[in-house]
Parts: structure tokens; C-alpha cells; sequence
């Protein structure tokens, strides 16, 4: 069961929200960025991901998050790296646990959360330290 819209963002004015992210490698190396169409980071390149459910383990967040964000089945691999956003603008807290996960297929199927993608191998310095620190720690392991 949901939380009603108006509660849950009453809730989120007082703590953070748990939430998964997962660094989305393919068979080239390469890892994922999808581009945000929503405040917070609206308009920035992030990882897929989301909040967790009651009841749901980390990892079946993960795996309905990538079903739900990008339309595909991942195969989960580790867990990452623990990161922390705070966006004082949009009075969002969040803590997310991030986690590697591949995709061998090829197509992504977009949700309306997202208007683009790109699989990349360098890492731009520009995207945020919650994005980048978890794709470097997956990438110097490959």
C-alpha cells in the first residue's frame, strides 16, 4: 500500500527518505545515465533508482526500480557504496544505498521520469558527487 501524496510529502519534511540507486554496467564496460525530467536534479544525468518500499529488501527495490525507471530486467551483481543528497531548494533528503547491476540487452524503455540516455566509459567530473563516487568505485573494479 502507498502512502497518500500529501502525508508522504508531509513526511519527507521531516526525514529522509531511504532510497536504492545502481550503477547499470553493459557487456562494453560501459555504465548508464539517464537524464532527469523532475525536481530534484531535474535536467541533470543520474542513475536509476528510487525510493524503498515497506517491506521490500534492498535488492528488490533495485530490481523493480530498473524494471520501472528503464524498462528492463538487470541482473544484480554487489552492493556499492552508501550515498547522501540533500537538495535544500526542493527540501529533499535522501539516503541511497547504491548498487552495481548489468544489462546485456539493448534497449531502454524510459519512463516519463527520464528523457534521455547514454552509456558512457568516461566519467564526467561535472556530474554529482552521488553519481560519480559509486560509477568510479564500479569502474575501477571492471
Amino acid at each position: 500500500m502507498l502512502i497518500e501524496k500529501d502525508l508522504y510529502s508531509k513526511i519527507r519534511e521531516v526525514i529522509p527518505t531511504l532510497c536504492v540507486d545502481m550503477v547499470v554496467t553493459n557487456w562494453k564496460n560501459e555504465f548508464l545515465l539517464i537524464k532527469r525530467t523532475q525536481s530534484p536534479a531535474k535536467g541533470q544525468w543520474w542513475l536509476p533508482g528510487g525510493r524503498v518500499f515497506k517491506n521490500e529488501t534492498l535488492q528488490q527495490a533495485v530490481l523493480r526500480k530498473a524494471r520501472e525507471e528503464i524498462g528492463v530486467d538487470v541482473t544484480f551483481k554487489d552492493f556499492i557504496s552508501v550515498e547522501e543528497t540533500i537538495f535544500k531548494k526542493d527540501n529533499v533528503h535522501t539516503v541511497n544505498a547504491v548498487f552495481h547491476v548489468t544489462y546485456y540487452g539493448t534497449d531502454i524503455n524510459l519512463d516519463e521520469t527520464h528523457s534521455t540516455y547514454v552509456w558512457e566509459k568516461e566519467i564526467d567530473e561535472s556530474l554529482h558527487f552521488a553519481v560519480k563516487n559509486p560509477i568510479k568505485k564500479v569502474m575501477e573494479r571492471l
